[in-house]
């Protein structure tokens, strides 16, 4: 179900999945590519835009803001939900560690998340650093092995019905 810009239809993590899908598509699987699809991806899902760094009130603003594209909660492992838009936590950190080298985009998730304690005075977003971890290791995944992964590595580790979300002693589930 494609959504249109500016708000959410709800499609949660299944209209990402084929958000994503389509966007890796207009790109082609080269490294260049991979990089051009990660900043398209940033833009679009996390409101990430390189080219307002100069003025960095601005640039955390809009990351820190609503993205023009948002799916909601719906199908997302519960376990990496806290607020209605886990698609821009996740796309923020794929973005970051596409980029950064491990340690640098470890650093950066703790920093953003201890920034967003302070800000909002809430307890310590455990889904939040789980759903970093696991945007900080696909972006290393893409840089590894290309942008059309992605789709991929999200149903397994997004959604309800993916392997991670299965209790280790019921595989048959």
């Amino acid at each position: 179900m494609a959504r249109k810009e500016g708000g959410t239809d709800g499609s949660g993590v299944e209209g990402f999945i084929q958000d994503v899908s389509r966007l890796a598509g207009q790109f082609p699987p080269t490294p260049w590519g991979s990089r051009w699809f990660v900043l398209a991806m940033g833009e679009r899902y996390a409101a990430i835009r390189l080219q307002d760094a100069w003025n960095p009130v601005r640039f955390l603003a809009q990351m820190a803001g609503a993205p023009p594209v948002r799916f909601g909660t719906h199908g997302f492992r519960w376990t990496l939900v806290d607020d209605a838009n886990p698609a821009r936590h996740y796309t923020a950190f794929v973005f970051v560690g596409f980029w950064a080298p491990r340690w640098m985009a470890v650093l950066v998730l703790w920093l953003w998340e201890l920034a967003g304690f302070f800000r909002y005075g809430r307890g310590w977003g455990l889904a939040d650093m789980r759903m970093g971890y696991v945007g900080l290791h696909h972006g290393q995944l893409i840089r590894r092995y290309g942008h059309r992964i992605l789709p991929g590595l999200i149903a397994f580790a997004l959604t309800e019905r993916g392997l991670w979300s299965r209790p280790p002693w019921r595989w048959d589930v």
